[in-house]
C-alpha cells in the first residue's frame, strides 16, 4: 500500500510519518507529500509548495489533484488528510461547534470536534475517493499529539488552547544537550522529525492515551492498514 498526505505544513507531515512508523512500521519513503510537496525546488513558486488550512480544504475537492494520486498507482493507496482545528471558527472553515469552555471533559470535546470536522471535509471529497481517505484531525494542532512525550501531568492535551506554544515551552525547560536535539539550530524552529522519534515503542501508546484526536487517527489507520 502507498500513502499520500495533504497537510497544513511540512512539520505536520513529519508528525504523520512518525505516527505511521511507530504504529505500523511504515517507512517514510512510502509516503508521498501531495501538499505541501517537496518535489519542487525551494526557489520554484509552484502552488503545491505551499499549504495552510484553506489550501487543504481546496485540495480535498480538487478532483484533478486527487486522481493524479489515486489513478496513477497500480497498488492500493490511502490518502491522509491532516488539518488543525485551531482555525475552525474562521470563515471558509465554518465548523464553530462545539465551543471550548472551562472544565470540559476534553476527551469528549475532542471526539465531538473530530466528528464535526471530519463530516465537513468528507463532503468536499469526490464520492469515488471518500472510502480511500483517513483523517488526521488534530485538536487544536498536531503539537498536542506530542506534548505527552514531555508532560507527565496532563491527562488530555486538548485542554491546551495553544499546544504549539506549550510544546515549545516544555522543550525549552530541558537540559541544554537534550533541548538541542529538538530545535533546528538554523531556523530556531522545533525539529518535528526528531521529536516524532519519541513515538516509537511505548511513546505512541502514551500519546494516544492522552490525546483523543491522535487516538482516533490511529484507530482509523489500524482499521485501514493490514
Amino acid at each position: 500500500m502507498r500513502f499520500g498526505v495533504i497537510a497544513e505544513g511540512h512539520a505536520d507531515i513529519d508528525v504523520i510519518k512518525a505516527v505511521l512508523k511507530a504504529l505500523k512500521g511504515i517507512d517514510g519513503s512510502e509516503v508521498r507529500k501531495i501538499r505541501p510537496s517537496d518535489q519542487y525546488d525551494e526557489t520554484d513558486l509552484h502552488a503545491l509548495n505551499f499549504s495552510n488550512w484553506t489550501l487543504v480544504l481546496e485540495s480535498c475537492q480538487d478532483k484533478t489533484l486527487l486522481s493524479g494520486f489515486f489513478d496513477m498507482l497500480q497498488e492500493d493507496a490511502l490518502l491522509i488528510v491532516q488539518i488543525d482545528t485551531a482555525e475552525r471558527t474562521e470563515q471558509g472553515y465554518d465548523t464553530p461547534l462545539p465551543l471550548r469552555e472551562k472544565n470540559m471533559d476534553w476527551s469528549i470535546y475532542s471526539e465531538s470536534v473530530y466528528k464535526c470536522v471530519r463530516e465537513r471535509i468528507s463532503l468536499l471529497i469526490p464520492e469515488e475517493y471518500r472510502e480511500k481517505v483517513a483523517f488526521a484531525i488534530a485538536v487544536e494542532e498536531t503539537d498536542a499529539w506530542l506534548i505527552p512525550l514531555f508532560d507527565n501531568l496532563c491527562d488530555e492535551t486538548a485542554r491546551y488552547a495553544n499546544p504549539k506554544e506549550k510544546l515549545r515551552d516544555l522543550i525549552g525547560k530541558l537540559g541544554k544537550k537534550e533541548k538541542s536535539k529538538y530545535i533546528d539550530s538554523n531556523k530556531k524552529n522545533l525539529n518535528y522529525m526528531e521529536i516524532g522519534k519519541g513515538l516509537k515503542k511505548k511513546g505512541i501508546k502514551v500519546c494516544r492515551s492522552k490525546n483523543k484526536s491522535l487516538d482516533l487517527f490511529c484507530l482509523e489507520l489500524e482499521q485501514r492498514i493490514n
